[in-house]
């Protein structure tokens, strides 16, 4: 019989100071009112019940493949460098949609012994930080090359002095994708934490569906954190840690994420059912076979600045 996974969501709410700071940045009902639960909850299942049809919609980007396979072999060069037995796996903490990866950065220093991937789509802002590493196809000489390598190398060492740090360009979805299809990486890998840190809210309503919880991706992400499941190597978070953390300054956005989750819940979402059903077979059901195949039963420093209130969403396993 198949373990029903059970999480608990807890809303914290940081109230240091009782004035709140209103900026440009500030956003609360009266710019976007709540999403209505019906709504929200047609929208949330739509997405579980034809995560097929989106997952085999498109490829993943070249990128994406590339960034991630980097992933794979940091992954391996960590345990490597840790001696870890074969049979272990590494303790991975994601910074999804990092920015610039000054959280990445702070969170390897906080987990010293995971590795931190912060992936974010925008090469604009993952070049402000030097732990950043491109490949470079302009025409620079050899001896500007290097030098602007050991220049870089000097900076990466003080902004990533574990050395547990891997930023990387790639589209969140995708990479997603590949750590739930990837046996390299679920055999060398394990997910520790998941981390949002004020993910765009895209608070005008005509863009509902651009928000996280109410992306098709929705379903992917809520997997990232259910992959071990009852095959876990043991080294597994303690019951009081936190395995997914979302943090906005947006309170209606996480009220309506934690409803997501629910409604996810409620439709019994599985890892191990998805993976038994379609990524077992290599893909080979047909996307038009979507429906059912869950067992249905009944960009943080602007945002910091817009006030004192932070709040986050805490998924326990």
């Amino acid at each position: 019989r198949r373990r029903r996974r059970h999480f608990l969501g807890v809303m914290s709410m940081d109230n240091s100071d009782t004035t709140t700071k209103v900026t440009q940045y500030t956003i609360n009902d009266s710019v976007c009112p709540p999403t209505d639960a019906e709504t929200l909850e047609k929208i949330v299942q739509k997405h579980i019940h034809t995560l097929p049809r989106y997952w085999f919609s498109r490829p993943v980007a070249n990128h994406t493949a590339e960034a991630f396979q980097e992933a794979v072999d940091f992954v391996n060069e960590f345990k490597e460098n840790k001696l870890l037995p074969d049979t272990s796996k590494v303790n991975v903490i994601l910074d999804s949609g990092c920015g610039t990866g000054k959280s990445s950065i702070r969170l390897g220093e906080m987990y010293p012994d995971c590795v931190v991937i912060g992936v974010d789509q925008s090469l604009a802002r993952l070049s402000k930080n030097k732990s950043y590493k491109q490949s470079d196809d302009s025409e620079e000489s050899v001896s500007e090359k290097q030098t602007n390598a050991h220049i870089d190398d000097q900076q990466n060492n003080s902004n990533n002095q574990n050395g547990n740090v891997l930023l990387l360009r790639a589209e969140l979805s995708d990479f997603w994708k590949c750590c739930l299809s990837s046996i390299q990486w679920q055999e060398s890998a394990s997910i520790y934490k998941h981390y949002l840190l004020y993910p765009n809210p895209y608070p005008k309503k005509s863009r509902l569906k651009s928000r996280f919880y109410a992306h098709p991706a929705f379903p992917l992400l809520m997997m990232t954190i259910m992959m071990d499941g009852d095959d876990s190597n043991g080294d597994v978070l303690p019951a009081e840690e936190d395995k997914l953390v979302v943090r906005s300054n947006w309170k209606g956005y996480l009220n309506e994420f934690k409803s997501a989750i629910n409604i996810w819940q409620d439709c019994g979402g599985s890892f191990s059912e998805w993976n038994k059903t379609y990524l077992a077979s290599n893909g080979s059901r047909s996307p038009d076979t979507a429906d059912g195949w869950f067992p249905t039963n009944e960009s943080a420093m602007k945002f910091e600045s817009s006030g004192p209130n932070r709040m986050d969403i805490l998924i326990k396993d």
